[in-house]
Protein backbone atom coordinates (compact mmCIF):
# COMPACT_ATOMS: atom_id res chain seq x y z
CA UNK A 1 0.00 0.00 0.00
CA UNK A 2 2.68 2.51 0.99
CA UNK A 3 4.56 1.94 -2.26
CA UNK A 4 1.51 3.30 -4.14
CA UNK A 5 1.58 6.64 -2.32
CA UNK A 6 3.29 9.38 -4.31
CA UNK A 7 4.92 12.38 -2.69
CA UNK A 8 3.13 14.59 -5.18
CA UNK A 9 -0.19 13.27 -3.88
CA UNK A 10 0.80 14.24 -0.34
CA UNK A 11 1.73 17.74 -1.50
CA UNK A 12 -1.60 18.04 -3.30
CA UNK A 13 -3.44 16.81 -0.23
CA UNK A 14 -1.78 19.47 1.97
CA UNK A 15 -2.78 22.26 -0.42
CA UNK A 16 -6.37 21.05 -0.42
CA UNK A 17 -6.28 20.78 3.38
CA UNK A 18 -5.04 24.37 3.63
CA UNK A 19 -7.56 25.81 1.15
CA UNK A 20 -10.49 23.60 2.16
CA UNK A 21 -11.75 24.03 -1.39
CA UNK A 22 -10.92 21.94 -4.45
CA UNK A 23 -11.30 24.84 -6.85
CA UNK A 24 -8.95 27.19 -4.98
CA UNK A 25 -6.45 24.35 -4.45
CA UNK A 26 -6.49 23.61 -8.20
CA UNK A 27 -5.82 27.27 -9.00
CA UNK A 28 -2.95 27.37 -6.51
CA UNK A 29 -1.40 24.25 -8.05
CA UNK A 30 -2.03 25.50 -11.60
CA UNK A 31 -3.94 22.39 -12.60
CA UNK A 32 -7.54 21.70 -13.51
CA UNK A 33 -9.88 20.57 -10.76
CA UNK A 34 -10.70 17.07 -12.16
CA UNK A 35 -7.06 15.85 -12.11
CA UNK A 36 -6.69 17.22 -8.57
CA UNK A 37 -9.81 15.39 -7.45
CA UNK A 38 -8.49 12.17 -9.00
CA UNK A 39 -5.19 12.53 -7.11
CA UNK A 40 -7.01 12.88 -3.80
CA UNK A 41 -9.23 9.92 -4.67
CA UNK A 42 -6.21 7.73 -5.49
CA UNK A 43 -4.59 8.76 -2.22
CA UNK A 44 -7.69 7.80 -0.27
CA UNK A 45 -7.87 4.47 -2.08
CA UNK A 46 -4.20 3.78 -1.35
CA UNK A 47 -4.67 4.54 2.33
CA UNK A 48 -8.07 2.87 2.58
CA UNK A 49 -9.57 5.88 4.39
CA UNK A 50 -11.67 8.94 3.61
CA UNK A 51 -9.68 12.16 4.05
CA UNK A 52 -12.40 14.76 3.42
CA UNK A 53 -16.10 15.17 4.08
CA UNK A 54 -17.17 16.49 0.70
CA UNK A 55 -19.84 18.99 1.71
CA UNK A 56 -20.71 22.12 -0.19
CA UNK A 57 -19.71 24.88 -0.38
CA UNK A 58 -16.70 23.93 1.83
CA UNK A 59 -15.09 20.54 2.42
CA UNK A 60 -14.01 19.30 5.86
CA UNK A 61 -11.13 17.11 7.01
CA UNK A 62 -12.05 13.78 8.54
CA UNK A 63 -10.26 12.55 11.66
CA UNK A 64 -7.97 10.52 9.40
CA UNK A 65 -7.37 13.60 7.25
CA UNK A 66 -6.32 15.70 10.25
CA UNK A 67 -3.88 12.99 11.28
CA UNK A 68 -2.43 12.83 7.76
CA UNK A 69 -1.82 16.59 7.68
CA UNK A 70 0.69 16.26 10.50
CA UNK A 71 2.33 13.16 9.08
CA UNK A 72 2.46 14.46 5.51
CA UNK A 73 4.22 17.64 6.65
CA UNK A 74 6.72 15.57 8.63
CA UNK A 75 7.34 13.21 5.71
CA UNK A 76 7.81 15.98 3.15
CA UNK A 77 10.11 17.89 5.50
CA UNK A 78 12.20 14.76 6.01
CA UNK A 79 12.35 14.15 2.26
CA UNK A 80 13.51 17.74 1.67
CA UNK A 81 16.16 17.31 4.34
CA UNK A 82 17.28 14.04 2.77
CA UNK A 83 17.61 15.73 -0.62
CA UNK A 84 19.68 18.55 0.89
CA UNK A 85 21.96 16.09 2.71
CA UNK A 86 22.40 14.02 -0.45
CA UNK A 87 23.24 17.08 -2.53
CA UNK A 88 25.69 18.39 0.09
CA UNK A 89 27.38 14.99 0.25
CA UNK A 90 27.75 14.95 -3.54
CA UNK A 91 29.49 18.34 -3.31
CA UNK A 92 31.83 17.13 -0.56
CA UNK A 93 30.33 19.49 2.02
CA UNK A 94 29.58 16.82 4.64
CA UNK A 95 31.10 13.48 5.59
CA UNK A 96 34.36 12.33 7.13
CA UNK A 97 38.01 12.16 6.12
CA UNK A 98 40.53 9.96 7.92
CA UNK A 99 44.12 10.93 7.17
CA UNK A 100 47.52 9.69 8.24
CA UNK A 101 50.70 11.70 8.66
CA UNK A 102 54.28 11.32 9.82
CA UNK A 103 55.17 13.35 12.89
CA UNK A 104 57.60 15.65 11.07
CA UNK A 105 54.88 16.77 8.62
CA UNK A 106 52.68 18.00 11.48
CA UNK A 107 54.84 21.12 11.80
CA UNK A 108 53.44 22.81 8.72
CA UNK A 109 51.56 21.34 5.78
CA UNK A 110 49.17 19.04 7.69
CA UNK A 111 47.73 21.55 10.21
CA UNK A 112 47.67 24.33 7.61
CA UNK A 113 45.77 22.10 5.17
CA UNK A 114 43.28 21.02 7.81
CA UNK A 115 42.73 24.63 8.90
CA UNK A 116 42.14 25.81 5.32
CA UNK A 117 39.82 22.88 4.61
CA UNK A 118 37.73 23.39 7.75
CA UNK A 119 37.24 27.04 6.81
CA UNK A 120 35.65 25.94 3.54
CA UNK A 121 33.92 22.77 4.75
CA UNK A 122 33.16 23.15 8.46
CA UNK A 123 30.69 20.24 8.52
CA UNK A 124 33.19 17.59 7.39
CA UNK A 125 34.68 15.64 10.30
CA UNK A 126 38.45 15.10 10.05
CA UNK A 127 40.31 12.36 11.92
CA UNK A 128 44.13 12.67 11.84
CA UNK A 129 46.30 9.73 12.87
CA UNK A 130 50.07 9.81 13.29
CA UNK A 131 51.63 6.91 11.42
CA UNK A 132 54.90 6.09 9.71
CA UNK A 133 54.99 6.08 5.91
CA UNK A 134 54.90 2.29 5.83
CA UNK A 135 51.96 2.15 8.23
CA UNK A 136 50.06 4.68 6.15
CA UNK A 137 50.56 2.73 2.94
CA UNK A 138 49.22 -0.41 4.61
CA UNK A 139 46.30 1.51 6.10
CA UNK A 140 45.44 2.89 2.66
CA UNK A 141 45.40 -0.60 1.16
CA UNK A 142 43.18 -1.81 4.02
CA UNK A 143 40.88 1.24 3.64
CA UNK A 144 41.51 2.36 7.22
CA UNK A 145 42.52 5.86 6.09
CA UNK A 146 41.50 7.94 3.07
CA UNK A 147 44.68 9.95 2.60
CA UNK A 148 48.29 9.80 3.74
CA UNK A 149 51.09 12.38 3.99
CA UNK A 150 54.05 10.18 3.19
CA UNK A 151 57.65 10.12 1.98
CA UNK A 152 57.43 8.79 -1.61
CA UNK A 153 58.49 5.22 -2.37
CA UNK A 154 57.41 2.43 -4.66
CA UNK A 155 53.81 1.61 -3.86
CA UNK A 156 51.05 -0.80 -4.84
CA UNK A 157 49.55 -0.02 -8.25
CA UNK A 158 46.17 0.59 -6.59
CA UNK A 159 47.55 3.71 -4.89
CA UNK A 160 48.19 7.15 -6.32
CA UNK A 161 51.06 9.36 -5.08
CA UNK A 162 51.48 13.05 -5.76
CA UNK A 163 54.50 15.05 -4.59
CA UNK A 164 53.39 18.25 -2.86
CA UNK A 165 56.63 19.73 -1.55
CA UNK A 166 60.37 19.38 -1.29
CA UNK A 167 61.81 20.67 1.94
CA UNK A 168 65.47 21.17 2.87
CA UNK A 169 66.77 19.36 5.91
CA UNK A 170 68.19 21.56 8.67
CA UNK A 171 70.45 20.76 11.56
CA UNK A 172 68.95 20.92 15.05
CA UNK A 173 71.80 21.30 17.52
CA UNK A 174 72.31 22.38 21.13
CA UNK A 175 73.05 26.09 21.45
CA UNK A 176 76.26 25.16 23.29
CA UNK A 177 77.52 22.86 20.53
CA UNK A 178 80.50 24.16 18.48
CA UNK A 179 78.47 23.84 15.27
CA UNK A 180 75.95 26.35 16.66
CA UNK A 181 78.43 29.14 15.90
CA UNK A 182 78.23 28.44 12.14
CA UNK A 183 75.52 29.85 9.86
CA UNK A 184 75.80 26.83 7.57
CA UNK A 185 77.05 23.33 8.21
CA UNK A 186 78.49 20.93 5.67
CA UNK A 187 76.90 17.50 5.85
CA UNK A 188 80.34 15.91 6.05
CA UNK A 189 80.99 17.75 9.33
CA UNK A 190 78.38 15.57 10.99
CA UNK A 191 80.22 12.32 10.34
CA UNK A 192 81.42 11.86 13.92
CA UNK A 193 78.38 13.37 15.63
CA UNK A 194 75.86 11.26 17.58
CA UNK A 195 72.50 11.36 15.78
CA UNK A 196 69.01 11.38 17.22
CA UNK A 197 66.79 9.57 14.71
CA UNK A 198 63.37 8.09 14.35
CA UNK A 199 62.90 4.43 15.10
CA UNK A 200 65.33 2.28 13.15
CA UNK A 201 62.92 1.02 10.51
CA UNK A 202 62.34 1.65 6.84
CA UNK A 203 58.69 2.22 7.71
CA UNK A 204 59.64 5.72 8.85
CA UNK A 205 60.01 8.15 5.96
CA UNK A 206 62.14 10.68 7.85
CA UNK A 207 64.52 7.97 9.05
CA UNK A 208 64.97 6.73 5.49
CA UNK A 209 65.58 10.27 4.19
CA UNK A 210 68.25 11.04 6.82
CA UNK A 211 70.05 7.75 6.22
CA UNK A 212 69.99 8.40 2.47
CA UNK A 213 71.52 11.90 2.62
CA UNK A 214 74.20 10.72 5.07
CA UNK A 215 75.13 7.87 2.75
CA UNK A 216 75.32 10.35 -0.12
CA UNK A 217 77.80 12.34 1.98
CA UNK A 218 79.89 9.19 2.46
CA UNK A 219 79.08 8.08 6.00
CA UNK A 220 76.59 6.14 8.08
CA UNK A 221 75.26 8.15 11.03
CA UNK A 222 76.08 7.04 14.55
CA UNK A 223 72.73 6.78 16.34
CA UNK A 224 72.67 7.73 20.01
CA UNK A 225 68.92 8.02 20.64
CA UNK A 226 65.78 6.96 18.79
CA UNK A 227 62.29 8.46 19.02
CA UNK A 228 59.51 9.41 16.65
CA UNK A 229 58.28 12.17 18.95
CA UNK A 230 59.43 15.51 17.56
CA UNK A 231 59.32 17.35 20.89
CA UNK A 232 61.23 14.55 22.62
CA UNK A 233 63.81 14.61 19.84
CA UNK A 234 64.32 18.34 20.37
CA UNK A 235 64.55 17.74 24.11
CA UNK A 236 67.40 15.29 23.55
CA UNK A 237 69.11 17.85 21.32
CA UNK A 238 68.74 20.58 23.96
CA UNK A 239 70.25 18.22 26.54
CA UNK A 240 73.31 17.76 24.34
CA UNK A 241 72.63 14.09 23.70
CA UNK A 242 73.08 14.40 19.96
CA UNK A 243 72.10 16.27 16.81
CA UNK A 244 69.16 15.81 14.48
CA UNK A 245 68.40 16.43 10.81
CA UNK A 246 64.83 17.62 10.44
CA UNK A 247 62.65 19.30 7.78
CA UNK A 248 63.01 23.06 7.54
CA UNK A 249 59.45 23.57 8.81
CA UNK A 250 60.70 22.42 12.24
CA UNK A 251 61.90 26.01 12.69
CA UNK A 252 58.33 26.81 13.70
CA UNK A 253 59.00 24.88 16.90
CA UNK A 254 60.93 27.06 19.30
CA UNK A 255 62.72 25.04 21.95
CA UNK A 256 64.95 26.55 24.61
CA UNK A 257 68.53 25.40 24.13
CA UNK A 258 68.06 24.38 20.47
CA UNK A 259 69.22 26.28 17.39
CA UNK A 260 68.73 25.45 13.73
CA UNK A 261 71.39 25.70 11.05
CA UNK A 262 71.21 25.31 7.27
CA UNK A 263 72.86 22.23 5.79
CA UNK A 264 74.92 21.95 2.61
CA UNK A 265 74.77 20.55 0.00
CA UNK A 266 71.27 21.73 -0.91
CA UNK A 267 70.39 18.22 -2.06
CA UNK A 268 69.93 17.34 1.61
CA UNK A 269 66.14 17.45 1.49
CA UNK A 270 63.02 15.48 2.26
CA UNK A 271 60.17 15.01 -0.19
CA UNK A 272 56.57 14.82 0.98
CA UNK A 273 53.71 13.37 -1.03
CA UNK A 274 50.03 12.71 -0.59
CA UNK A 275 48.77 9.21 -1.28
CA UNK A 276 45.27 7.83 -1.77
CA UNK A 277 43.46 4.90 -3.34
CA UNK A 278 42.82 5.34 -7.06
CA UNK A 279 39.32 3.93 -6.64
CA UNK A 280 38.40 6.44 -3.94
CA UNK A 281 36.32 9.07 -5.74
CA UNK A 282 34.68 10.45 -2.60
CA UNK A 283 33.88 14.18 -3.09
CA UNK A 284 35.21 15.06 0.36
CA UNK A 285 38.58 13.52 -0.55
CA UNK A 286 38.71 15.34 -3.87
CA UNK A 287 38.03 18.65 -2.13
CA UNK A 288 40.68 17.96 0.52
CA UNK A 289 43.29 17.03 -2.11
CA UNK A 290 42.76 20.36 -3.82
CA UNK A 291 43.09 22.26 -0.55
CA UNK A 292 46.39 20.47 0.16
CA UNK A 293 47.68 21.39 -3.31
CA UNK A 294 46.69 25.02 -2.81
CA UNK A 295 48.27 25.11 0.66
CA UNK A 296 51.52 23.57 -0.58
CA UNK A 297 51.78 26.24 -3.28
CA UNK A 298 51.37 29.19 -0.91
Amino acid sequence: MLSNIELNHLKTFLVVAEEMNFGRAAERLHIAQPPLSRQIKRLEESLGVQLFHRTKPQIQLTEAGRALVLEARRILKQVDLGVQVTQRASRGEIGQIILGFEGFSSADIVPLSIQAYKQQFPDVHIVAKEMSTGEQLQALLEQRIDLGFIVPRKVDESLMLETILREPLVLAVSETHPLASQDQVQLGQLQDEPFILGLNTDQCGLYSAVIRVCHQAGFTPEVSQVTNETQLMLGFVAAGMGIALLPNSIRRFRRDGVVYRSVQPSTAEIVLAIGWRITNSCPTLEQFLQVVRDTANL
